[in-house]
């Protein structure tokens, strides 16, 4: 995957940010970067639209909205499409002071919203001067009569400092008391003009299927289609269940589309989802990305079967690649083979041969006949581990060197086949045989000079027999 960055500016100065995680939290969306220094920072939306990015401080507030984001939202990694689509649409940021930033919300946004954006900062601001700004909010919409605007102000107030003089003066307030009781309620006309709070309250309920379900038309009623698929993915988390897996799915493809699918179901499984039908979509991803180790360990630890056409695409891949103990670990091997034979396909017996083959690079004999245990009931197998048997067997008999290079040379070791068959020579000199043999062994290796002196020995032995 390549690596993401954004380009962040501040004031004259350009830095590169590695993006490293992304929570998705009610209506913000912060992202945690390393910059050149290996500085924590922090990067702020609201919904869609970018805020102000801050480096971290020493000392980090156990209790701040940045840590609630990243312990009650969605937290997804670099290589999700949800967190590419965000970095892709935000590859240049700016910083601002806060100053600014305040001044600037006001104009964008509702003061209810600028309140609540400016309580996402309390790690990076003093909280006394968060306050102050938000109590100024409320004033000014006092001032101007609005008292609903003032009491919705007030309740992120009281979720921001509970123990603000502000908060326990106007508790009490006749004025913001008949809204106290219609919000319990549940007024729908009132509430359907609150949507912060509406989504909040949905969001924390997100469990229960009806808030589900609303919640998710609250956000494609907004065109927060990132936002839908975020819940999307908690929900079938915790419901497990094949119909909302299919939903997301369809989600996914619709909006980020099929080829993006491969890091949706690898987060879905990291993220604990078990049912069958993802573990079949991420077998078939991981055949069709050719990622071999991955469809073993896979199948090994769900023992998955294969279809006939995921065994002939697995046989090609093995061929493609090569069977080598660099490529695949000795266990990993096992699988493979274990997963042909019990898919039946014809190839295995010789994908057994190849394995074997490299296994004889790095391992004795003993090693290898124990590592085959496991494909002893099976009958295909058996001639194959025959071979191996006997190769065992006869490994330390001077009269049987010759036997004992043969079977070298059948399963591509022409060096060890050598070593066997200079030693029968020795053995027997008056015997053309392992003459003949190793004059085919040098030219196999292409060692012209020591197959044609076998070669010619081979014949000057013939003539005096």
């Amino acid at each position: 995957m390549q690596n993401l960055t954004i380009t962040a500016k501040d004031k004259k100065h350009s830095h590169q940010l590695e993006p490293k995680s992304m929570a998705i939290y009610q209506q913000c969306r912060i992202i945690e970067a390393t910059n050149e220094l290996d500085q924590t920072c922090y990067i702020f939306f609201y919904k869609d639209h970018y805020l102000n990015y801050v480096t971290e401080k020493k000392t980090t507030k156990t209790h701040s909205y940045v840590v609630d984001s990243f312990k009650k939202g969605i937290t997804l990694p670099p290589s999700h499409p949800l967190f590419m689509t965000v970095v892709s649409s935000h590859p240049n940021i700016k910083k601002q002071n806060f100053s600014d930033l305040f001044k600037k919300l006001q104009k964008q946004y509702t003061l209810q919203e600028t309140a609540l954006i400016a309580s996402y900062f309390e790690s990076f601001i003093k909280k006394a001067q968060l306050a102050n700004f938000i109590q100024s909010l409320f004033y000014k919409e006092r001032r101007d009569g609005k008292l609903l605007s003032c009491y919705r102000i007030l309740r992120i107030m009281k979720d921001f400092a509970p123990k603000r003089s502000l908060v326990d003066a106007f508790s009490r307030d006749m004025d913001f008391t008949k809204y106290e009781d219609l919000y319990k309620q549940g007024d729908a006309s009132l509430l359907d003009k609150d949507p912060i709070y509406m989504e909040n309250k949905l969001y924390a309920n997100q469990h229960n299927n009806q808030d589900f379900q609303a919640l998710c038309k609250f956000y494609q009623a907004q065109d927060r289609l990132e936002d839908v698929i975020a819940v999307h993915i908690t929900h079938v988390i915790y419901t497990q269940e094949t119909s909302d897996y299919d939903a997301l799915k369809f989600l996914i493809e619709e909006h980020l589309g099929g080829e993006n699918m491969l890091p949706v179901l690898e987060d879905l499984y990291r993220r604990g989802l078990t049912i069958m039908s993802l573990q079949q979509d991420l077998l078939a991803a991981y055949m069709a990305h050719e990622r071999l180790e991955d469809v073993l360990t896979l199948i090994s630890k769900h023992e998955l079967h294969l279809q006939p056409a995921q065994s002939k695409q697995l046989t090609r891949v093995v061929k493609q690649r090569g069977i080598t103990t660099d490529s695949i670990p000795n266990e990993g091997l096992q699988e493979l083979i274990r997963t042909l034979f019990a898919a039946k396909d014809n190839q295995a017996t010789e994908i057994l041969h190849q394995a074997i083959a490299s296994l004889l690079n790095d391992h004795n004999l003993s090693y290898i006949q124990e590592w085959a245990q496991p494909f002893r009931a099976i009958t295909l197998a058996e001639p194959t581990l025959q071979k191996i048997d006997e190769m065992n067997r006869i490994a330390e008999d001077p009269n049987q060197q010759r036997k004992l290079g043969e079977l070298y040379h059948e399963f591509h070791h022409p060096k060890l086949a050598i070593e066997c068959m200079s030693f029968d020579m020795e053995l027997r000199e008056d015997d053309p045989k392992p003459v003949q043999w190793l004059a085919k062994l040098y030219h196999e290796l292409g060692m012209n000079a020591e197959y044609k002196a076998y070669q010619q020995l081979y014949v000057d032995m013939v003539k005096r027999g």
